[in-house]
């Protein structure tokens, strides 16, 4: 009976040797998740409309970077036991620092992303890119992952999507976005350092349906005392936004 191996192929069908360098000031070029793209499993599809003003200035979003705020964590934050719906919403909306890997620079979209990468079959692909920085208690987690050429790294969005079914597809509309974290195993294929120039866990059962009252409860909790001032911030500004009657929206990892 022959022997049976496993090994990475994906850098050998790119072409490329898993091997970043970094800017003068440390910070790496990522890709970070992507538009007019499909998650992994096929499950839904996140389109490009009604999202690209996230990235221009005066987006929530956007501010949180110019005032270099932007940081991930190692991993999404995980629905605990007893947690409510509003305790679980207070956490995905706010940056655990103690659990802080990296620092983000710049973030922008790069519209030619498909086109310019034949490999992916995919001229309408739009990839959403980032400068990263390995930074805070566990950048080192990230430090030897970058280091390592045979590991690859993937990041994952944490945020607010509006979710439709078109012609029997689920269509994701990426609303506003709390963070990126680092993970395991990336949601989108082109969300990692290996489809990087030089990224939505698999696993989404942590995604939560998001309602105006639970909102509107994590900012009665911030004002009392309960909730953390950012989380309840974010909540107020995200419930008079995006929440009118009788609307949902998804509060999810992508």
């Amino acid at each position: 009976m022959s022997d049976l191996y496993f090994s990475q192929t994906k850098l050998s069908l790119l072409g490329k040797q898993g091997i970043m360098k970094p800017d003068e000031d440390g910070y790496y070029e990522f890709v970070i998740g992507g538009l007019n793209v499909h998650n992994n499993t096929k499950s839904w599809y996140y389109t490009a409309q009604g999202a690209r003003e996230l990235f221009g200035p005066g987006s929530m979003f956007q501010r949180r970077v110019a005032n270099g705020a932007l940081r991930a964590e190692v991993g999404h934050p995980k629905r605990q036991p007893g947690m409510t719906d509003s305790m679980y919403a207070e956490r995905m909306m706010d940056i655990d620092l103690n659990n802080v890997c990296a620092h983000f620079k710049e973030v922008w979209l790069d519209e030619n992303f498909g086109k310019n990468n034949p490999a992916y079959k995919d001229p309408e692909m739009i990839a959403i890119m980032a400068k990263v920085k390995p930074a805070g208690p566990k950048k080192d987690i990230l430090i030897e992952a970058i280091q390592n050429k045979n590991e690859n790294i993937c990041f994952s969005i944490r945020a607010i999507a509006d979710e439709s079914m078109v012609r029997g597809k689920v269509i994701r509309v990426l609303k506003d976005i709390i963070s990126i974290d680092m993970v395991n195993e990336g949601g989108i294929g082109i969300a990692s350092k290996w489809d990087s120039p030089v990224t939505e866990s698999i696993i989404e059962t942590d995604a939560m349906r998001l309602t105006k009252s639970i909102l509107e409860q994590v900012s009665r909790e911030s004002k009392s005392g309960m909730a953390v001032e950012s989380s309840g911030a974010i909540a107020a500004v995200l419930s008079e936004k995006y929440f009118p009657e009788r609307k949902t929206s998804v509060i999810s990892k992508w």
